[in-house]
């Protein structure tokens, strides 16, 4: 097991401590809990091209692990009344577009490759950066007058990347039937 494999696994395993720390209002800790495992994305990323460790597992689980991160964030965010519904249906959307589109890609090519674009990496990082500002805004008050505006933008980036990769998969998707 791979080093970048490790760290995608540690991410998973913090998601439900993360839950139950902010369910339990336990803010400062499931801030922490969520940095770290934003950490570890970066981390595992950078390790696996850097050292030539890119799997198949890690290219299936880090995506994975994003998701299920970020849409637990904002699940509880929403939950508790801090992030509004169209948000959360935004971000929910994008995600079952880009994995309706995997799945339909490798149901027609059997290629389970499907890069992700740098649209949808910034709007990815954008989610990291409003969550995070929100679950520290407690903390300083700062990070609380940027809070809405850091997730205002990353909301904008996450449905201009949906955009994005629906208008790739159906390019795609047409030359594979032009070409048929």
């Amino acid at each position: 097991m791979s080093i970048p494999n490790i760290l995608t696994i540690l991410r998973i395993l913090l998601i439900p401590l993360f839950v139950m720390a902010y369910s339990y209002n336990e803010f400062t800790l499931a801030a922490v809990l969520f940095i770290l495992a934003s950490v570890t994305d970066l981390l595992d990323g950078f390790l696996a091209r850097a050292t030539g460790q890119i799997t198949r597992l890690g290219a299936l689980l880090d995506p994975l692990a994003d998701k299920l991160l970020l849409l637990s964030a904002f699940g509880l965010l929403f939950y508790r009344g801090i992030v509004p519904l169209w948000i959360l249906i935004t971000v929910l959307s994008k995600d079952v577009v880009v994995v309706s589109g995997w799945m339909i890609r490798y149901f027609l090519t059997r290629s389970s490759s499907a890069p992700p674009s740098l649209l949808g990496k910034g709007a990815t990082l954008g989610q990291v950066i409003a969550i995070t500002a929100i679950l520290t805004a407690h903390l300083l008050a700062p990070v609380k007058a940027a809070a809405h505006p850091l997730l205002i933008a990353a909301t904008i980036l996450t449905a201009l990347s949906m955009l994005d990769y629906l208008y790739r998969g159906l390019r795609e998707l047409e030359k594979r039937t032009n070409s048929a």
